[in-house]
């Protein structure tokens, strides 16, 4: 990798870095960050890179394109469905590392793919740790399987706006009567608020959680294995092998 490239590139670490730090203190992403590091890439590589090399524009603005229709269908899917809890920030996000993208037309595709990769191992992480720490929970085995892997059993003390429910209670002819939540919230303070009320009277101790993991954080780690991936040259043999 050229050396010319490594201000876009800790530049970019360094505004993930910030986003990841405003969404989990504020659960919000500061948008106009992410307008800032696509117009200094573009800049940048218009004054260092590019030039007038009117073939490498056109490589650039299809590239660009690409990215932005690849997120456009994770955008639509989210809304129509419950596809992903992957929020526009984080779309707005990858859209944002595109513009710094001077490795090839699938680097974005690869940051954002890796992420999700690494949020399929967090519930085989929970499942593992429930397993050696011995939380069984009290449903059917099915039911069971499904709270070992995407949550655990927390006091309500120790619950704040990252965590979401993966149980529901209601009393019914003064008999409490828990069932399990198959569609978590990903703004659960209403419903965290009607377990406390819940629990304050029938001597409920701990709750099955969910945490609600920041999804920017595991763009942040892909964006940065992909890049020592790309500066020891790996990505590249590997796509030139398969092509």
């Amino acid at each position: 990798m050229d050396y010319i490239y490594l201000p876009i590139i800790v530049f970019s670490i360094v505004i993930l870095l910030y986003i990841t730090y405003q969404d989990i203190k504020y659960r919000e992403i500061n948008i106009m960050s992410l307008f800032f590091l696509a117009l200094f890439s573009v800049i940048y590589l218009a004054l260092f890179v590019f030039k007038t090399d009117f073939i490498l524009w056109k490589s650039y603005l299809l590239q660009l394109a690409v990215s932005f229709i690849f997120l456009l269908i994770f955008y639509v899917l989210g809304k129509i469905s419950y596809f992903t809890y992957i929020g526009e920030g984080d779309l707005y996000t990858i859209f944002a590392i595109s513009f710094t993208n001077i490795f090839d037309v699938y680097f974005p595709m690869f940051v954002f793919f890796f992420a999700l990769i690494l949020t399929l191992l967090i519930p085989i992480c929970l499942f593992f740790y429930n397993l050696f720490s011995r939380n069984f929970p009290k449903y059917s085995f099915f039911k069971s399987m499904y709270l070992m892997f995407l949550g655990l059993p927390l006091a309500l003390k120790k619950i704040n706006k990252f965590y979401t429910p993966l149980e529901k209670f209601k009393i019914e002819n003064n008999k409490l009567i828990s069932n399990i939540v198959f569609m978590p919230n990903i703004e659960p303070e209403i419903e965290i608020k009607k377990i406390k009320l819940i629990a304050k009277t029938n001597n409920i101790s701990k709750v099955w959680f969910s945490p609600l993991i920041p999804f920017i954080i595991l763009i942040l780690i892909s964006y940065i294995f992909l890049i020592l991936l790309y500066v020891f040259n790996i990505i590249p043999k590997i796509i030139s092998f398969f092509i």
